[in-house]
């Protein structure tokens, strides 16, 4: 039985709303989503190869999506990608190998600090307290240079 009512390009995340045409128990045709033509890939495109010069010559796709070459002897991964203008970007990632211990920080133990402290004398502590005061003597003076100034 042909249907008029029935159209292939019909919206389908519209509500089906009942027809008065047809019998109470008898269901409207299920409308099908249209399904894309553009396929999606799953996972990485390229492949290993030997060289650099190997990568230069490889093809890679045309919509702009980045190619992965790894080196077979993992000194380095590098990329490819049509850019707009129509040549081909090439990126070489290379791990790092040495990793400067500047870069780490440092903690201090509690034997470190204890180690320290009993290498520290009396004398030098003294020493410290005293500059300490002074220092606090010429702080005085000078605010209270600065407060006269002030008033005149």
């Amino acid at each position: 039985m042909f249907n008029n009512n029935y159209n292939p390009y019909y919206n389908y995340m519209q509500p089906q709303i009942p027809r008065v045409d047809m019998p109470f128990n008898q269901q409207p045709p299920t409308q099908q989503p249209v399904q894309s033509m553009y396929k999606q890939n799953i996972g990485l495109q390229g492949k290993s190869v030997d060289s650099l010069e190997v990568v230069k010559a490889m093809d890679i796709p045309l919509d702009g999506s980045v190619s992965y070459f790894p080196l077979l002897d993992g000194s380095a991964i590098i990329t490819k990608q049509l850019q707009q203008d129509g040549t081909s970007k090439m990126v070489i990632f290379k791990p790092i190998d040495d990793v400067a211990e500047t870069n780490t920080p440092k903690y201090v133990t509690e034997d470190y600090v204890n180690n320290a402290l009993k290498n520290v004398n009396s004398k030098d502590i003294k020493d410290i307290k005293d500059e300490i005061k002074s220092m606090k003597r010429q702080i005085r003076d000078i605010n209270d240079d600065i407060k006269d100034k002030k008033e005149d």
